[in-house]
């Protein structure tokens, strides 16, 4: 049996984005902090995660804009299921951008294009807010 235990820097991130491209380049700039990155390429997919192993994760990094359903709507369905995870939405609309900032808080927008050090330093605040439980995995 091997035990990882995650340490304190470290985050579990779900990456949610319908563009492969982007899900690529927003995974793979996460991952030089030591962030453990959960990939899914569908909203819908998203939703199949049980309640359950959302405890295990620390924020949700999704675009505003995405299919079949938008991130927002994603976030109101999570919500319902009773999934309290905080999310970091981009954005590429500056106008949606500032309505999503002033509802949700400054830390919960990145708006689009953004560079791979304005993402990290975007999910360190969200992160910050947040308080991680302690993991041990076997």
């Amino acid at each position: 049996m091997t035990i990882n235990v995650m340490m304190e820097n470290q985050a579990r991130i779900l990456v949610v984005q319908d563009d492969p491209v982007l899900l690529g380049l927003v995974s793979g700039s996460l991952r030089p902090d030591g962030h453990y990155i959960i990939e899914v390429s569908s909203p819908l997919d998203a939703l199949d995660i049980s309640a359950l192993e959302f405890e295990h994760i620390d924020l949700i990094v999704t675009a505003v804009n995405s299919r079949p359903i938008t991130g927002i709507e994603l976030a109101k369905r999570l919500t319902s299921k009773g999934v309290d995870v905080p999310m970091l939405f981009m954005s590429a609309s500056r106008a949606l951008a500032g309505v999503i900032a002033k509802s949700l808080g400054q830390t919960a927008v990145i708006e689009e294009p953004f560079t791979g050090s304005e993402l990290r330093a975007s999910v360190r605040k969200c992160l910050s807010g947040h308080r991680r439980k302690p993991r041990v995995e076997c």
